[in-house]
């Protein structure tokens, strides 16, 4: 059995780590509300009217395509660019320094794979209210539900953060 993580004794307490929380939190809010106003801003110049489910057009089964496309990428990319950091870091001498040094580090690559992941799903969700717009079709304000939601689920919270740093700090260690 390995060792379980616990909050007692790592350093991801205290007012840095809150601070690196609180910004990856404001980072990832902003994104989501990003897409709400849009929605606004959709709902307002076509005063409402939104066609309903109807046969689908162009511009939707485009968005609903690049949705599906980037909702795959969410997952591959900031984990490439996440083993990238990792890889970089540890030749640069990640493994000398010392624990609040690499906890730090690590914490700065979880906010580049957190941003990364985020902005592929507002961009999809941003193309989809554009559908939405032109098509005028209720159907695309579900795929940008289901972006809105993935995006609510990555959200960065304090259990989500330490166990990704703490774990990421044991895969260089080996």
């Amino acid at each position: 059995v390995g060792e379980q993580p616990t909050f007692n004794d790592t350093r991801l307490q205290g007012p840095e780590f809150e601070r690196a929380l609180r910004g990856m939190r404001i980072v990832a809010a902003a994104l989501m509300m990003g897409v709400v106003c849009f929605l606004g801003v959709v709902l307002f110049t076509t005063q409402g009217k939104i066609g309903g489910i109807q046969k689908a057009e162009f511009m939707t089964i485009f968005g609903a395509g690049f949705a599906a496309l980037m909702i795959v990428n969410h997952f591959v990319i900031p984990q490439m660019v996440t083993k990238r950091h990792l890889e970089v870091e540890k030749q640069a001498g990640l493994i000398s320094l010392s624990e609040e040094e690499k906890t730090n580090k690590v914490i700065g690559i979880y906010r580049g794979q957190l941003i990364i992941g985020l902005a592929l799903l507002e961009g999809a969700a941003f193309l989809n209210l554009i559908c939405m717009m032109t098509d005028q079709s209720l159907a695309t304000l579900g795929v940008v539900a289901v972006l809105m939601g993935l995006m609510l689920m990555k959200s960065p919270t304090r259990d989500k953060v330490t166990f990704w740093v703490q774990d990421k700090l044991r895969e260089l260690q080996m």
